[in-house]
Protein backbone atom coordinates (compact mmCIF):
# COMPACT_ATOMS: atom_id res chain seq x y z
CA UNK A 1 0.00 0.00 0.00
CA UNK A 2 1.29 3.42 -0.87
CA UNK A 3 2.42 5.92 1.72
CA UNK A 4 -0.59 8.24 1.15
CA UNK A 5 -2.92 5.37 2.03
CA UNK A 6 -0.94 4.79 5.24
CA UNK A 7 -1.20 8.51 6.05
CA UNK A 8 -4.96 8.41 5.49
CA UNK A 9 -5.28 5.44 7.83
CA UNK A 10 -3.17 7.26 10.43
CA UNK A 11 -5.40 10.34 10.19
CA UNK A 12 -8.51 8.19 10.46
CA UNK A 13 -7.02 6.49 13.51
CA UNK A 14 -6.30 9.87 15.10
CA UNK A 15 -9.86 11.04 14.49
CA UNK A 16 -11.21 7.78 15.84
CA UNK A 17 -8.97 8.18 18.89
CA UNK A 18 -10.48 11.63 19.55
CA UNK A 19 -13.98 10.19 19.34
CA UNK A 20 -13.03 7.24 21.51
CA UNK A 21 -11.56 9.56 24.14
CA UNK A 22 -14.78 11.60 24.20
CA UNK A 23 -16.90 8.45 24.52
CA UNK A 24 -14.67 7.08 27.26
CA UNK A 25 -15.00 10.34 29.20
CA UNK A 26 -18.77 10.21 28.80
CA UNK A 27 -18.85 6.60 29.99
CA UNK A 28 -16.56 7.44 32.93
CA UNK A 29 -18.96 10.19 34.02
CA UNK A 30 -21.89 7.78 33.87
CA UNK A 31 -19.91 5.16 35.76
CA UNK A 32 -19.01 7.60 38.53
CA UNK A 33 -22.65 8.58 38.86
CA UNK A 34 -23.82 4.96 39.00
CA UNK A 35 -21.12 4.07 41.55
CA UNK A 36 -22.12 7.03 43.75
CA UNK A 37 -25.76 5.96 43.58
CA UNK A 38 -24.80 2.39 44.42
CA UNK A 39 -22.77 3.56 47.41
CA UNK A 40 -25.66 5.69 48.67
CA UNK A 41 -28.00 2.72 48.11
CA UNK A 42 -25.74 0.47 50.16
CA UNK A 43 -25.67 3.05 52.95
CA UNK A 44 -29.47 3.31 52.95
CA UNK A 45 -29.72 -0.47 53.02
CA UNK A 46 -27.32 -0.59 55.97
CA UNK A 47 -29.41 2.02 57.81
CA UNK A 48 -32.50 -0.08 57.14
CA UNK A 49 -30.81 -3.21 58.51
CA UNK A 50 -29.46 -1.38 61.58
CA UNK A 51 -32.91 -0.06 62.42
CA UNK A 52 -34.08 -3.50 63.47
CA UNK A 53 -32.79 -4.32 66.93
CA UNK A 54 -33.64 -7.48 68.87
CA UNK A 55 -33.49 -5.76 72.26
CA UNK A 56 -36.55 -4.30 73.97
CA UNK A 57 -37.17 -0.57 73.72
CA UNK A 58 -39.85 1.94 74.59
CA UNK A 59 -42.78 3.01 72.44
CA UNK A 60 -41.06 6.32 71.65
CA UNK A 61 -37.92 4.46 70.56
CA UNK A 62 -40.04 2.12 68.43
CA UNK A 63 -41.68 5.09 66.72
CA UNK A 64 -38.30 6.67 66.10
CA UNK A 65 -36.92 3.41 64.72
CA UNK A 66 -40.00 3.02 62.52
CA UNK A 67 -39.62 6.56 61.19
CA UNK A 68 -35.91 6.00 60.44
CA UNK A 69 -36.72 2.71 58.70
CA UNK A 70 -39.39 4.41 56.58
CA UNK A 71 -36.95 7.11 55.53
CA UNK A 72 -34.28 4.55 54.68
CA UNK A 73 -36.80 2.47 52.70
CA UNK A 74 -37.98 5.52 50.75
CA UNK A 75 -34.39 6.50 50.03
CA UNK A 76 -33.65 2.96 48.88
CA UNK A 77 -36.65 2.98 46.52
CA UNK A 78 -35.72 6.42 45.19
CA UNK A 79 -32.13 5.35 44.52
CA UNK A 80 -33.26 2.15 42.83
CA UNK A 81 -35.54 4.20 40.57
CA UNK A 82 -32.69 6.61 39.81
CA UNK A 83 -30.36 3.76 38.84
CA UNK A 84 -33.06 2.25 36.61
CA UNK A 85 -33.66 5.65 35.03
CA UNK A 86 -30.03 6.17 34.03
CA UNK A 87 -29.24 2.51 33.21
CA UNK A 88 -30.15 2.81 29.48
CA UNK A 89 -27.86 5.82 29.07
CA UNK A 90 -25.12 4.04 30.99
CA UNK A 91 -25.41 0.95 28.80
CA UNK A 92 -25.47 3.07 25.63
CA UNK A 93 -22.38 5.02 26.76
CA UNK A 94 -20.55 1.78 27.55
CA UNK A 95 -21.44 0.36 24.12
CA UNK A 96 -20.37 3.52 22.32
CA UNK A 97 -17.07 3.64 24.21
CA UNK A 98 -16.41 -0.03 23.42
CA UNK A 99 -17.28 0.48 19.74
CA UNK A 100 -15.10 3.59 19.35
CA UNK A 101 -12.19 1.94 21.15
CA UNK A 102 -12.52 -1.07 18.83
CA UNK A 103 -12.59 1.20 15.80
CA UNK A 104 -9.31 2.80 16.89
CA UNK A 105 -7.70 -0.59 17.37
CA UNK A 106 -8.83 -1.79 13.93
CA UNK A 107 -7.58 1.35 12.20
CA UNK A 108 -4.21 1.12 13.96
CA UNK A 109 -3.92 -2.55 12.99
CA UNK A 110 -4.78 -1.74 9.37
CA UNK A 111 -2.22 1.06 9.32
CA UNK A 112 0.44 -1.25 10.77
CA UNK A 113 -0.45 -3.96 8.26
CA UNK A 114 -0.29 -1.43 5.40
CA UNK A 115 3.09 -0.23 6.63
CA UNK A 116 4.39 -3.80 6.87
CA UNK A 117 3.07 -4.54 3.36
CA UNK A 118 4.78 -1.46 1.98
CA UNK A 119 8.09 -2.48 3.58
CA UNK A 120 7.79 -5.98 2.10
CA UNK A 121 7.07 -4.49 -1.31
CA UNK A 122 10.15 -2.25 -1.04
CA UNK A 123 12.33 -5.22 -0.04
CA UNK A 124 11.05 -7.28 -2.97
CA UNK A 125 11.72 -4.42 -5.35
CA UNK A 126 15.32 -4.16 -4.20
Amino acid sequence: MARPARDKLDRLAQLAQLRADAELKRFAAFRLHVEALQQRRDQAQDRLRCGVTPQAFSLAEARLANFAAQQAARELLRLDAEVQRIRPGFDAARGAARREFGRVQVLKALAARADAGARRAVRRAE
